[in-house]
């Protein structure tokens, strides 16, 4: 499938590791650091997907909210995100992404409004809303209690490998990558002034960095199954 990431913010969580670990099926490991596991959540518009070489006219455009932890596969030696939900506003995509993907596709209602100075983010769900606001003209402050000495330390450690990555029959990984040009991807660090998600409320999660990532093409690529 190709697309475009349009719009995307990117949120870093950290929990403690013990409570992140009980959410990843083995033999996947979470991303640790000292007593921390971390969440990655995106909030993205995707323009056009579709099935690669077809044209972008016929593509499906639509808004997007997952909910992953950063994981690894010491004995495939990869690393990626492991879906624990997705929401989008598409019924076709919804219903698709159940079908074909292991990322936990729900149906909900998603509202972003942008001005110069700052971003409104609001997730209409049953069972997992949320809304945020990213202040764009304010900088950004390393989170209070972090286990990282700057915000280019948590940003480069917190900066995820191209791959979803699921368990298969729980034997198999299932490794779907995902192309795009890293020299085009740029992001920068903002600052969040308010940010509530139900689905994150009994985790113990505390925000440690988003990002606002610029508009970049995408593709993602047929899964591999890896024995491990």
């Amino acid at each position: 499938m190709a697309g475009r990431i349009e719009r995307c913010w990117l949120f870093a969580y950290r929990a403690p590791a013990e409570l992140v670990r009980r959410l990843v099926p083995p033999p996947l490991e979470p991303l640790e650091k000292g007593p921390w596991g971390f969440f990655n959540l995106v909030v993205c518009k995707i323009e056009r997907m579709r099935p690669a070489g077809v044209p972008r006219l016929f593509g499906v455009s639509y808004l997007h909210a997952a909910y992953r932890i950063p994981v690894r596969s010491p004995a495939a030696d990869v690393e990626g995100l492991y879906f624990l939900r997705s929401d989008c506003d598409s019924a076709p995509v919804a219903f698709l992404g159940r079908l074909l993907t292991d990322f936990g596709f729900h149906r909900a209602r998603i509202a972003i409004t942008e001005t110069p100075d700052r971003v409104e983010i609001g997730i209409d769900s049953r069972d997992a809303p949320a809304t945020a606001v990213i202040e764009r003209r304010e900088p950004p402050t390393l989170a209070r209690g972090s286990p990282f000495a700057s915000l280019d330390e948590a940003a480069s450690f917190l900066d995820y490998k191209p791959f979803g990555i699921s368990i298969e029959n729980g034997r198999r990984l299932n490794v779907v990558a995902i192309g795009r040009d890293e020299s085009a991807r740029q992001a920068r660090c903002v600052s969040v002034s308010h940010a509530r998600w139900k689905f994150l409320e009994d985790k113990e999660a505390e925000l440690e960095v988003c990002w606002e990532v610029k508009p970049i093409e995408y593709r993602w690529n047929r899964g591999e199954l890896m024995d491990v």
